[in-house]
């Protein structure tokens, strides 16, 4: 009996002792600013919605003079989807809350284009929305209504963007809306690429903060506090 009570004394002191350790680190962490996070800060404030997410995302994918690295996102992005390398010659338009697509992303020469739809807070799909931005931004022939057309043209994606993989298509947002002609396919010819905040984004950013330079603290910060954010949505 007493044994046993020796073994759950030191046991209790363990734990005890573990305790300390973890109380202390937090509050080192927490003198030294590590637990400060201006996207956490933010969504407190006002909220972080889908189009704020979709227009840092163009922060990020378009030359943007702010962060100063050219199309080093871009390339790295486009490479991430299935992109060949890009040759340094591409042109390339990105978009953000323009019309009805969240993110687009498209090339000129030669043609291409990326279509993301930003499902960052969880918002249910519209009717045939998928189908429709598909026509809208990719369908230009007979030739690309055919679903063997894209394993040949890699260079035409749609990004469904979601918080985590729990989140799936809606059927309903595939399929052809009524007042559509009747020649189309009846579902959205190509599939769609599921991509999430919690792996894809910080898998994406965190491979892009190798090729920032060293001393580039405050962009390594911002990209290191938006990956911590994506991983809670």
């Amino acid at each position: 009996m007493e044994e046993n009570l020796e073994k759950y004394q030191k046991t209790i002191d363990l734990c005890s002792s573990i305790m300390k350790e973890i109380k202390a680190e937090r509050m080192s962490n927490t003198k030294m600013g590590k637990y400060v996070n201006v996207f956490s800060l933010w969504n407190e404030f006002s909220g972080i919605s889908e189009p704020i997410h979709s227009r840092i995302l163009h922060f990020f994918l378009s030359d943007n003079p702010m962060h100063g690295q050219g199309k080093l996102f871009l390339s790295a992005f486009l490479e991430y989807i299935g992109f060949e390398k890009d040759k340094g010659n591409e042109e390339w338009i990105i978009t953000a809350e323009e019309g009805r697509v969240d993110v687009l992303l498209r090339r000129l020469n030669p043609l291409g284009a990326v279509i993301i739809e930003n499902k960052s807070n969880w918002a249910g799909d519209q009717p045939n929305q998928l189908y429709r931005y598909w026509y809208e931004n990719i369908h230009k022939c007979k030739e690309d209504s055919d679903t063997d057309y894209y394993s040949k043209h890699p260079e035409y994606k749609i990004v469904y963007l979601v918080p985590d993989e729990t989140k799936h298509i809606n059927s309903n947002s595939t399929s052809r809306p009524v007042d559509y002609p009747e020649d189309l396919p009846e579902e959205l010819p190509m599939k769609p690429k599921v991509m999430t905040f919690h792996t894809d984004i910080p898998k994406w950013l965190g491979g892009c903060m190798k090729g920032l330079p060293a001393e580039n603290t405050p962009l390594r910060n911002l990209i290191a506090q938006y990956i911590e954010y994506c991983k809670q949505l």
